[in-house]
C-alpha cells in the first residue's frame, strides 16, 4: 500500500492511504491526549539504532555476566566461529523479517569479523552496517557507512585511533561502545569524539559530555536487564535529551522488535512519550545518509479500544495485531 496524499492538520498530520481513511500520525513531539482519532492511529516507523544481529544464530543462551557473553573470547564469538557465514545470514534475516512486520524499518547494525563480518549482510535491505576493522588496513578498504567498536578496552589505543581519524578524514560514521559495565572505558570514548554512543548505562555522571556535544546516546535496556546492569537514573536523564535513541542490543538475547523494546523500556524510564521518541529518532539523525520512514498503522480494533492516551497503549501494549499495513517509504 502506498501513501498518495497528504495534507496538515490540527496538531499533527493527516494522510489518505489506499484503503485507509483517516487516522492521526503521532510524529515524537508532546500532544494533549486525544481520543478523536477516528479509525486509525499513525506512526513512523520505528529505528533500531543498535543491533548485532548475526547474534541470532546462537538465540536464547544461558544466563551469564556481560564478559563472558561478549567479551572477547566470549560465549558469543565461539558460536559465531562454529557456523558458517551462510547460516548466519540466515537467521538473520529471519529475525529482521520478524522485526519488519511489527514496525521496525532500518537497522543500525554493528558487525564484527572484519571485511568477512560486512560480506555476510551484503546487499540486504533496511540493515545498516557499520563494520570492525581489526586492521588499519582493512578500515582503508571497507565500504559501509562507518565503523562500530566495542568498549575501548578491547582495542589497541594506536588502532582505534587511527580508525578514529580515517572516519573522519571520509565523513563516515564512528561509533563505540561505552559505560555499559562501569566508566573505565569513558575517558577514551569521550577522548575519540564518537559520532555515536551505545549504552553509558552504568555511567550516567558522564553522561553531560555527550549530552552537551549533541553526540547521539543509544540504550538498549533488555540487554541490560539480562546482564544485571540496569541503570533506571541514566536512562531518565536521557529521557530528556532530544538525542536519545533505543536499539535492541544482541540478537541472541531478544528479537530485534522495537515494540517489544518500548514495552519493556515503559516500565522502566516512566516516561511513554520519551520512550516513543527514542524508537523513531534515528531517522530525523541519520537522513543525511538517504534513509527514509515509512508509516506503520494501527487499527482501533483491538489494544487501542479505549485508548485514554494512544501513546501509552502503543508504547506499552500494542502488538503484531492491531497494525493494519506497514506503509513504505516513497
Amino acid at each position: 500500500m502506498k501513501r498518495h496524499a497528504s495534507s496538515y492538520g490540527y496538531r499533527g498530520i493527516y494522510i489518505d492511504l489506499e484503503g485507509i481513511r483517516h487516522g492521526y500520525v503521532f510524529e515524537g513531539k508532546f500532544e494533549e491526549s486525544r481520543t478523536d482519532f477516528d479509525d486509525f492511529i499513525i506512526t513512523p516507523t520505528f529505528f533500531n539504532a543498535h543491533t548485532h544481529l548475526g547474534d541470532s544464530i546462537a538465540k536464547d543462551p544461558p544466563y551469564m555476566d556481560l564478559v563472558s557473553m561478549v567479551g572477547p573470547n566470549g560465549y558469543k564469538f565461539k558460536v559465531l566461529s562454529s557456523n558458517s557465514p551462510e547460516d548466519i545470514r540466515k537467521a538473520l534475516l529471519y529475525e529482521i523479517d520478524i522485526a519488519l512486520k511489527s514496525g521496525t524499518g532500518h537497522f543500525l547494525d554493528f558487525r564484527e569479523s572484519g571485511a568477512e563480518g560486512l560480506k555476510i549482510v551484503e546487499g540486504i535491505d533496511r540493515l545498516i552496517p557499520l563494520g570492525r576493522p581489526r586492521s588499519v588496513g582493512e578500515a582503508l578498504n571497507m565500504k559501509c557507512l562507518g565503523f562500530a567498536m566495542s568498549s575501548a578496552r578491547d582495542h589497541e589505543l594506536d588502532l582505534i585511533l587511527s580508525i578514529r581519524k580515517i572516519a573522519r578524514e571520509r565523513g563516515m560514521i564512528f561509533a563505540i561502545h561505552a559505560g555499559e559495565m562501569d566508566c573505565g572505558d569513558v575517558e577514551m570514548a569521550i577522548e575519540l569524539k564518537p559520532d555515536l554512543v551505545v549504552h553509558m548505562n552504568r555511567c550516567e555522571e558522564k553522561l553531560k559530555y555527550f549530552m552537551e556535544e549533541g553526540i547521539p546516546v543509544v540504550s538498549c535496556i533488555r540487554s541490560n536487564a539480562f546482564f544485571d546492569l540496569l541503570n533506571p537514573k541514566a536512562y531518565r536523564i536521557l529521557a530528556n535529551y532530544d538525542n536519545w535513541l533505543l536499539g535492541t542490543d544482541n540478537g541472541m538475547l531478544f528479537s530485534p522488535s522495537m515494540l517489544e523494546e518500548m514495552h519493556f523500556s515503559a516500565l522502566i524510564v516512566k516516561d511513554d512519550w520519551a520512550v516513543f521518541r527514542g524508537a523513531i529518532r534515528g531517522y530525523s539523525i541519520f537522513e543525511r545518509f538517504g534513509f527514509k520512514n515509512g508509516y506503520v498503522v494501527f487499527h482501533r480494533r483491538c489494544n487501542f479500544r479505549n485508548a485514554k492516551n494512544p501513546v501509552s497503549t502503543l508504547v506499552r501494549r500494542a502488538s503484531l495485531m492491531d497494525i493494519e499495513a506497514i506503509i513504505e517509504p516513497v
